[in-house]
């Protein structure tokens, strides 16, 4: 039977009951598509007086092959419990519970069976599997090994802030939101804008999620709005990184607590679509890093999947790194913004490029379109931050837009006025969110998992301007060039195929479209000098072997 986590939202809950839910509730026997979450509940027998703390229950599902997984458990409220847990292959799994408390019949010994049908629809997460790391660890791929453009889009806080029940957008006003709420509508247009990734956490910090500050959760909260929006995001095929909370958690809500939140979230959460980002700028100089770390580890024994797990970096520069060696961490979540329209040097991602081990780099809060932090970046500067990282390793990208980055409500709303002023039905449309558009459809067109960054080696081209001239290549069969410099100067490419003849063509990142620079290159010795860009702006050269 097909449900809903929602409860009872007014209006448009029997329509998300029809068409929308990913969950399937379970108790002994039960059947669900692979890659998709099967629900177990549970009615404990004996009464406990606060079973977030008093209690624990895991599950371990077999199924084909050897495989093994193990899954928390979780409150929901009153007696009940569930477990939630998304099989990754075809065929009948088994289950057993173990509680913490052996003497309650009704959480412990606990016996059934899953059966996993292949799944029928379209959304590649589900298609092709959860994300993983890539073999070569430069990139993610989905579970059967399909490269995975990231394009994630940032809603710190979205759990805290955004409103799944009413909607303000100008556009209906007076009217029902066609969406059903603020948060459905945002969804909707990023799904539009083709973005990948939601970037979020629930502010382990904020009162709202406690009963009793730090040691009673409100469940209520999270069955009727996190819940909802999780299912809501999964169910259209995004991936959500998931962190716990602010910086600045730690310094006030004690390390026990906050492990103990850490597990909750992944009981609650780690069966859906998500790669874990522990906390936002964890070792920023306010806050003690050791005890995020600690955090982390706590997740990394919680999660049955081994989703991707990094933490979120304060802009630092590599040498001083905090994180890389921890065997819970798997990719660096950068910050390399924010500073106006000024990127971050090459050099800040070759020194994470060349990390060994090797990790996928990925810039995952960059220059925020109209947030004043350090410098307001606008169009320009948000594309200039993009399309550098991406030259220079990053797999993917994260944008942020005022208004939408820390959810305004209204224009009158006082909350983050340091930072902007704009309401979320400003920055909602803003033209470097749809200019990601067709960065996602640029990367897509081509090998880019492919493309390794040239930096500044001289064996492969020889630049006018070498800061804002950003290449990288799948070896020389394929040439991809960002110039960002203010004027029309190039430079030349090198290290060709001096046999064969090869096709240039400009991309315009603003509005999507090519046009031809050369259809038949015949390289000099290898070499061959870029013609000018069509103009002072900024442009990308595809060169590839005819």
């Amino acid at each position: 039977m097909f449900r809903s986590t929602i409860g009872e939202v007014v209006g448009w809950s029997l329509l998300w009951l029809a068409v929308c839910s990913a969950k399937v509730q379970a108790m002994e026997n039960a059947s669900v598509d692979c890659w998709r979450v099967a629900e177990l509940d549970f009615t404990t027998v004996q009464e406990y007086p606060n079973p977030y703390r008093d209690v624990s229950l895991t599950a371990r599902f077999e199924g084909p092959g050897g495989r093994t997984i193990t899954r928390p458990g979780f409150w929901f409220d009153g007696n009940r419990w569930k477990i939630r847990f998304a099989p990754t292959a075809v065929g009948t799994w088994t289950w057993r519970t173990a509680c913490s408390n052996a003497h309650d019949p009704g959480l412990h010994g606990r016996t059934g069976t899953i059966d996993c049908r292949p799944y029928g629809g379209d959304l590649p997460v589900y298609r092709r599997g959860f994300i993983r790391i890539s073999g070569d660890r430069r990139h993610f791929v989905y579970a059967d090994g399909t490269p995975f453009f990231w394009l994630g889009d940032t809603h710190w806080m979205m759990a805290d802030t955004e409103q799944i029940d009413r909607c303000n957008h100008p556009d209906h006003a007076g009217r029902p939101c066609p969406h059903g709420g603020q948060f459905q509508h945002i969804v909707a247009d990023r799904l539009a804008k083709r973005f990948t990734v939601y970037q979020t956490y629930p502010n382990v910090s904020a009162q709202h999620w406690w009963a009793e500050k730090y040691d009673r959760i409100d469940v209520g909260r999270l069955n009727r709005e996190f819940d909802f929006e999780i299912d809501y995001l999964a169910a259209r095929g995004f991936v959500i990184a998931m962190g716990l909370g602010h910086l600045t958690a730690p310094n006030h809500v004690p390390e026990t607590d906050l492990k103990r939140w850490a597990r909750y979230i992944v009981a609650r959460y780690g069966a859906y679509p998500v790669v874990w980002i522990t906390g936002q700028e964890i070792n920023a100089p306010q806050v003690d890093v050791e005890i995020w770390k600690r955090v982390a580890a706590e997740i990394d024994r919680a999660d049955g999947y081994s989703h991707p797990h990094s933490g979120h970096q304060w802009v630092i520069d590599s040498k001083t790194r905090p994180l890389g060696n921890e065997p819970w961490h798997d990719w660096f979540a950068l910050q390399g913004g924010h500073g106006g329209n000024k990127p971050q040097p090459k050099s800040f991602y070759k020194d994470y490029w060349d990390f060994t081990p090797i990790k996928p780099v990925l810039e995952t809060e960059a220059n925020y379109e109209l947030v004043q932090c350090g410098g307001k970046a606008d169009q320009d500067g948000v594309r200039f931050h993009a399309y550098k990282a991406i030259g220079c390793g990053s797999c993917g990208y994260t944008y942020g837009g005022a208004g939408i980055w820390a959810c305004r409500w209204s224009r009158d709303d006082t909350r983050w006025l340091d930072y902007n002023r704009e309401a979320w039905f400003d920055g909602l449309d803003l033209p470097g969110s749809r200019q990601m558009k067709l960065l996602r459809k640029f990367y897509e067109g081509l090998p880019w998992w492919k493309l390794v960054p040239r930096w500044d080696d001289p064996a492969w081209a020889a630049w006018e301007n070498p800061e804002q001239s950003v290449l990288s290549s799948d070896g020389n069969s394929t040439y991809v060039v960002y110039f960002y410099a203010a004027g029309t100067a190039t430079g030349t490419l090198k290290s060709m195929d001096a046999k064969v003849a090869y096709t240039a063509r400009w991309f315009d990142p603003r509005t999507g479209k090519y046009r031809l620079a050369s259809d038949s290159i015949k390289p000099m010795n290898g070499d061959w000098a870029v013609p000018e860009k069509p103009d002072a702006k900024d442009w990308l050269l595809v060169v590839n072997k005819k």
